[in-house]
């Protein structure tokens, strides 16, 4: 379990756990981790979890955040950053559970019997090949919205799609593949034209039309 240690002028003022998919961070009261401080902004950051990656974003703050003395809009978090909002400064930490190694294992262990039927429903003739490559990159073809003609390549772990405080999504780079994920605003995204709400994310495939708000784009791949 991921947690924050929250330091004040070299004092240790408290600890949280990151226990939720969304942590916010601000002056506000209703924020999980409330900085009492007038150079923070009511509502200055978000952590937040996808899969099992973790990103500090920005939120348009008036004084910023900084990571490892840098200034970010969004990055993923590691064990051992440390992040400077206002005069406070956040560690974060990870408590390792015993087995987690295992647990880690068992992930990648449950796509396995799906290669095997590929591999069983070759040999017994079929002549449908068993894909084995995962997409290294992919391009969207925007088709509506402000990028609308534009095109452009997804090589990292994290893309954005939509605008702050409205409607957003991002697509995850993951090994099984690229997947689709709401992150906020009133309405889901749409893949195909068909509502997506899994907090998993749902996969994307060569040619899928992907709609987050006011944006609407075909995406492709290259393995």
């Amino acid at each position: 379990m991921e947690k924050l240690v929250i330091k004040k002028d070299d004092a240790l003022v408290d600890e949280i756990p990151i226990d939720k998919q969304i942590v916010t961070i601000g002056r506000d009261a209703e924020s999980d981790l409330q900085l009492n401080d007038p150079s923070v902004s009511r509502h200055h950051a978000t952590i937040r979890r996808i899969y099992t990656d973790l990103y500090i974003e920005d939120l348009g703050s008036t004084n910023g955040t900084q990571l490892n003395g840098r200034p970010i809009t969004k990055h993923v978090l590691k064990p051992g950053d440390q992040l400077a909002i206002g005069s406070y400064l956040l560690d974060m930490l990870v408590d390792m559970p015993e087995g987690a190694a295992e647990e880690d294992l068992d992930k990648t262990v449950v796509i396995q019997p799906q290669a095997v039927a590929a591999a069983r429903a070759d040999h017994a003739g079929h002549t449908q090949p068993v894909r084995r490559l995962q997409p290294k990159s992919a391009t969207l073809h925007f088709m509506r919205g402000p990028n609308q003609g534009s095109q452009e390549k997804i090589d990292r772990s994290l893309y954005t799609i939509g605008k702050p405080g409205e409607n957003v999504a991002v697509i995850a780079r993951r090994p099984q593949g690229f997947y689709l994920l709401h992150i906020g605003g009133a309405s889901f995204p749409r893949i195909n034209n068909k509502e997506i709400d899994s907090k998993g994310g749902v996969q994307l495939h060569e040619g899928d039309v992907v709609e987050v708000g006011e944006y609407m784009a075909e995406i492709s791949f290259v393995q």
